[in-house]
């Protein structure tokens, strides 16, 4: 996995080593992005943050703090995340480790055709689950 850490920062991530903030909503987790990149208001970044939720299908886990969501929960917060800066490319870091309680390729790709995202998707992965992903979401 040593490629994941030598990523450009160019690159959104979604990994089990970038933790939310336990004490904030998701809602506020992913709301810090627009707030401290790019310099918006706190109304005009929970309107973002809340927008991205809706898109991803999961806007009813806005007023959950990280130790009260599921495995899929969290990922969604890390993932609305890591899409609301932008980037065209996301790399997902060994999603098995984070999506233990449902079956998370198809997981992933339901969320990659929600957001009509106009990036590429990776997924980083042990070699024994590269199977997992033959027909995981690589958009153009």
């Amino acid at each position: 996995m040593a490629a994941v850490a030598a990523l450009p920062d160019d690159v959104a991530r979604v990994a089990l080593d970038l933790p939310l903030r336990a004490n904030l909503t998701a809602l506020d987790n992913i709301a810090l992005i627009p707030l401290y990149q790019r310099h918006f208001n706190a109304a005009e970044s929970a309107r973002q943050a809340q927008t991205m939720l809706d898109r991803l299908g999961h806007a009813g886990i806005a007023p959950l703090r990280d130790p009260d969501m599921t495995p899929a929960q969290r990922f969604v917060t890390k993932l609305a995340r890591a899409l609301i800066l932008g980037r065209s490319r996301l790399v997902i870091d060994r999603p098995g480790a984070m999506l233990y309680d449902v079956p998370y390729p198809d997981f992933i790709r339901q969320l990659a055709e929600q957001t009509q995202s106009t990036g590429t998707w990776e997924i980083y992965d042990f070699s024994w689950n590269q199977l997992l992903y033959s027909q995981a979401p690589d958009q153009e």
